[in-house]
């Protein structure tokens, strides 16, 4: 048992370092192109603080950081800046002639703020460093220099989760089933929003919770040991996409502007007002049996646009125009089927707004499973 306890150790510690030295490659491929801009050096960045984290989160777990107590606390500007950079990427992923403006340098400062503070820390010995960075958050520890430590964590930890809210706004919509089904966004998204989210998250809930009960050393790097060998993932992931060519900013810039866009087309209009209208002519009035009926008919007796009215259709019924109106057709065929039984199939088939014979069988069998032939000939069998 303790022989694969050493085992599992020793695989974490080679995806921990692995994955370090994975993402320096990732942020010195950057730097190294022929054409740069600012995008190819902010992602660069990102990488390289990211591949920093991981490589001393490995010497902390490998219990080797203590042989080098001058970089404990240094993971705390590097940690400051992944947000930012990342905030910043997305900014100018889809703008090649991207050029800092004041306010972007603010973000940036956030990263440079916890140096100056981090000389008084340097000057404490090995032993001290290390409990300071094993108790973090323990707030019944009264030191000066340790209220410094804590207070600079805690005011990064809460920069992520504001920049990390940030995010799951903008990037939430693309976790809809329906987006996802209609193959509306780039699933390399939906890959790394499903890794990086629920990874920051759990790294985040497990810092703060481990702020509020007592934990032994072994507990402690296991869960920082465990989490930065998950990150592996992550910089597997960006690694595949690079080398695919795959720009993971510009495509998430477009997924939101394409979304955002499209919400645009409907701001204005009274939704719940069209919906009735939209309702009425379709049940009240059976607009669906004019064969003429198209989209844009349909659009100019609401008094909107095409596009708008298959949007809407789209949003709330979860189906295109035509599914939507044949939908209707069908039923009011069905019904026609059972009441007058001495009709013909064809002109049923006309009469609800079918223009073919073949067009309308082809329909009902989508929709209901069988052709109207079966379905009223089953009818009969059940009325006897």
């Amino acid at each position: 048992m303790k022989r694969e306890g050493v085992m599992i150790n020793d695989i974490s510690f080679f995806f921990i370092f692995f994955a370090g030295f994975m993402s320096w490659t990732i942020s010195l491929g950057q730097i190294i192109k022929n054409k740069k801009t600012t995008y190819d050096y902010l992602f660069s960045a990102i990488m390289f603080c990211l591949g920093t984290l991981q490589l001393l989160d490995g010497l902390l777990v490998a219990g080797k950081l203590r042989d080098y107590p001058f970089l404990v606390f240094w993971y705390l500007p590097f940690l400051a800046m992944i947000a930012p950079l990342f905030y910043l990427s997305f900014k100018s992923a889809n703008d090649d002639s991207f050029r800092f403006r004041i306010a972007d340098y603010f973000h940036l400062l956030i990263g440079v703020v916890p140096v100056p503070f981090l000389i008084p820390l340097s000057m404490l010995d090995a032993d001290t460093k290390m409990s300071f960075v094993m108790q973090t958050l323990n707030f019944s520890n009264n030191d000066p220099l340790f209220r410094l430590y804590s207070g600079l964590f805690l005011a990064i930890i809460l920069s992520i989760i504001g920049y990390q809210v940030y995010f799951v706004r903008e990037c939430l919509f693309m976790l809809n089933m329906k987006l996802i089904r209609e193959k509306r966004v780039s699933p390399y998204l939906i890959i790394i929003i499903l890794i990086n989210f629920p990874l920051e998250i759990a790294f985040l809930g497990t810092v703060i919770a481990m702020s509020f009960i007592n934990y032994s050393g072994n507990i402690f790097f296991s869960i920082i040991q465990t989490m930065t060998a998950l990150s592996f993932v992550l910089t597997l992931v960006v690694f595949i996409i690079e080398k695919k060519g795959i720009n993971f900013f510009r495509l998430l810039h477009i997924e939101i502007e394409n979304r955002r866009y499209e919400v645009s087309r409907i701001r204005g209009l009274d939704v719940e007002e069209l919906l009735s209208r939209i309702c009425s002519l379709v049940e009240d009035e059976k607009i669906f049996c004019d064969e003429s009926l198209s989209v844009n008919s349909m659009a100019q007796r609401l008094g909107i646009e095409p596009y708008q009215l298959s949007q809407i259709i789209n949003e709330h019924f979860n189906l295109n125009f035509n599914y939507f109106i044949n939908k209707y057709r069908i039923e009011e065929a069905k019904r026609i089927l059972l009441a007058e039984k001495e009709r013909t199939i064809t002109s049923v088939a006309y009469a609800v707004g079918f223009n073919s014979a073949s067009v309308f069988y082809e329909w009902f069998k989508r929709i209901v499973g069988i052709s109207p032939k079966n379905f009223r000939g089953a009818s009969v069998d059940v009325a006897r």
